[in-house]
């Protein structure tokens, strides 16, 4: 159900994010919308430091996230040992059905494997459903992080070892 994504995905996964997220447009302003816009459709340049799990459905991308390893991530976010989730986003029409738990759960086995102490990552106070898939997998919140387009963002982590 999960495999990692190639290149050949971006496009897709660029799409399925930019679908996902658009539900917060009018939570923001339009210069903040268009901010997040852009960071959520930049799969390539997410790709320079992570590697993406997609889950797809007939063949059709429903659900992607990012994985960052140990010593990839932005040193301002996360310690060195500790590897990263990034933008995780299912298909509406296609939540509720585990995929979410499934991608990150993915993204856990990768961090194991690659002997991170624990896994982060960032979320804001408009990820509500996101926040209670991420405490009910044992993520706690570590940290609260600057406000950003007057939003709050937090830091969970995963303790691995």
């Amino acid at each position: 159900m999960i495999d990692r994504a190639n290149e050949r995905d971006f496009t897709a996964i660029a799409a399925l994010n930019a679908a996902a997220f658009v539900e917060f447009a009018d939570r923001l302003s339009p210069e903040g919308w268009r901010g997040m816009e852009a960071r959520v459709r930049d799969i390539a340049g997410r790709a320079a430091s992570s590697q993406f799990f997609v889950a797809r459905t007939q063949g059709a991308i429903v659900g992607s996230v990012a994985y960052c390893p140990p010593g990839k991530s932005e040193p301002e976010l996360f310690p060195a040992d500790w590897a990263g989730l990034f933008l995780l986003a299912v298909a509406p029409g296609h939540r509720g059905r585990g995929i979410a738990r499934a991608l990150v759960s993915r993204c856990i086995e990768s961090a194991r494997a690659d002997a991170a102490r624990a896994i982060g990552l960032v979320t804001s106070e408009l990820m509500t459903p996101a926040h209670h898939l991420y405490e009910a997998m044992g993520f706690r919140r570590d940290s609260d992080l600057p406000p950003k387009h007057g939003l709050r963002y937090w830091r969970y982590r995963l303790e691995l070892r």
